[in-house]
């Protein structure tokens, strides 16, 4: 695409944002650097750089960005909120529609469904849908963008019993495609891109510019219990766990952590966290829910440690928020139905882990039959790691450490996540995020809806420098 760029002149460049509501700032601007070093929360940064950035904020905005790139051969990526781990969004070439300014919620309270801009968060919606008394599966943090989760597929708060993915909740989508036509796409209109917008992530070929959302009655009770296990029991508990067929309305997650001493040096010094969260109707339907997993996973592997705690969205965000303690970020993931031979994997590679705030989790996703839409990821089990760390200089070493997990984790998996899968360092591999079926046919939707690359790939052209 680079011949492309001749054909831009100055005044391309000066008259383009001057048909624009928002506002856009090309590499030769004196606000560009501080316009991208806002662009993400991962203290990492990217050196990426977008020929221009563009802070949309009208859908017709979006149309003229996206024929101005057609024009000038500057493929298109798109930020939501700016949650990505890889920073995908940011690249470097052509141009980078933020549609974070985009944040318009509309609620029917009566259709038990929303309608929101790429730009909303989690949060967001969760306190607008509060005041009528209902709920979405958004993410486990409140700052995570809706778009590019939704997009991906969605592992949401209470995902099991709230339609699986969360992506299952998307009744329909408007959008702009590489033509510049704005289009509605339902179950009757355009299903095919609706089907490529529920998981096709980051490699889409159109810009979602609302989403229209079927919504859950707030659940009247919702209890956190919290457990420590030893880690030499963890594939027990595992077992444990799949032997009881939790509750889809039981949210169960485990996570890795660091024990308070070093005088269990079998157990590699690390201890397991077992948290169980229970949307309920009632205190009473909460705690049957509860004891509906721990009286059968008990028996001398897990010790409470807080039962019944009350719990809202609002705690769910900030424990989700609680996990990320650094400023350096990147993660992993596998699903797998091989829980114990995945943790067998880990506990060879915890030795040698860089950085103490790392933190594997696993969440138990039970087995599932899905709709037919791009997401199509299987896997009793979602195994993620999330590297943190502080210092420049301990970049590569735990880039390495990652790499060299997931590698070997690869080899036990039944695909992966696409929100949370390292696309900086796998992106070539992004075809294990789907089933071999979806992963062809979303390449058929893109040569047909986007034939000459209007819009950037999920291949990630990644440097040394920037890893």
């Amino acid at each position: 695409m680079q011949s492309h760029y001749q054909t831009l002149s100055a005044d391309d460049f000066r008259i383009f944002p001057r048909s624009l509501d928002g506002k856009a700032r090309s590499r030769h601007h004196p606000e560009y650097a501080g316009w991208h070093r806002d662009l993400s929360w991962n203290g990492r940064g990217f050196d990426r750089y977008p020929e221009y950035i563009v802070r949309a904020e009208s859908i017709a905005d979006v149309v003229h960005s996206i024929d101005f790139a057609r024009r000038h051969g500057l493929p298109v990526s798109v930020r939501g909120s700016g949650h990505s781990y890889a920073g995908c969004f940011l690249r470097n070439t052509g141009i980078l529609l933020d549609l974070s300014a985009l944040r318009d919620i509309q609620i029917d309270p009566g259709r038990r469904s929303a309608q929101v801009q790429p730009g909303v968060s989690s949060r967001q919606l969760s306190a607008a849908l509060a005041r009528h008394g209902l709920a979405f599966p958004t993410g486990h943090g409140g700052e995570v963008g809706l778009s590019g989760f939704l997009l991906g597929g969605g592992l949401g708060i209470n995902f099991r019993a709230w339609g699986g993915m969360s992506t299952f909740n998307v009744r329909a989508i408007d959008l702009v495609t590489a033509d510049g036509e704005v289009l509605h796409a339902d179950a009757h209109e355009n299903p095919e891109l609706l089907w490529a917008a529920r998981g096709g992530g980051p490699g889409l070929f159109f810009v979602v510019t609302r989403f229209h959302l079927d919504c859950w009655p707030l659940p009247g009770c919702i209890t956190s219990n919290t457990y420590l296990a030893k880690f030499s029991d963890l594939p027990r508990l595992l077992a444990r766990i799949e032997q009881a067929q939790p509750d889809p309305s039981l949210q169960v997650m485990l996570a890795i952590v660091r024990q308070s001493d070093d005088r269990a040096p079998e157990e590699c010094s690390r201890q397991v966290m077992l948290n169980t969260i229970a949307f309920a109707d009632s205190p009473a339907h909460a705690r049957a829910l509860q004891a509906s997993l721990s009286e059968q996973v008990s028996a001398g592997l897990i010790r409470a440690v807080e039962v019944d705690q009350p719990s809202d969205f609002e705690s769910i965000y900030r424990q989700g928020d609680a996990m990320l303690v650094s400023r350096r970020y990147r993660t992993d993931n596998i699903l797998t139905d091989r829980g114990e031979d995945a943790v067998a994997i880990l506990a060879a590679h915890l030795p040698s882990q860089p950085s103490p705030a790392t933190l594997p989790l696993l969440i138990w996703r039970g087995a599932s039959s899905w709709s037919d839409a791009a997401w199509s990821a299987s896997g009793r089990w979602f195994f993620s790691t999330y590297a943190q760390w502080n210092e420049v200089a301990d970049d590569e070493v735990n880039r390495g450490w990652l790499k060299s997990l997931y590698d070997e984790l690869a080899t036990v998996a039944s695909g992966s996540y696409i929100n949370e899968f390292d696309l900086e360092e796998r992106s070539g591999s992004a075809h294990r995020c789907y089933s071999a079926e979806s992963w062809s046919r979303l390449r058929r939707l893109r040569r047909q809806y986007d034939p000459h690359g209007v819009f950037h790939d999920v291949s990630m052209d990644v440097s040394a420098g920037d890893r």
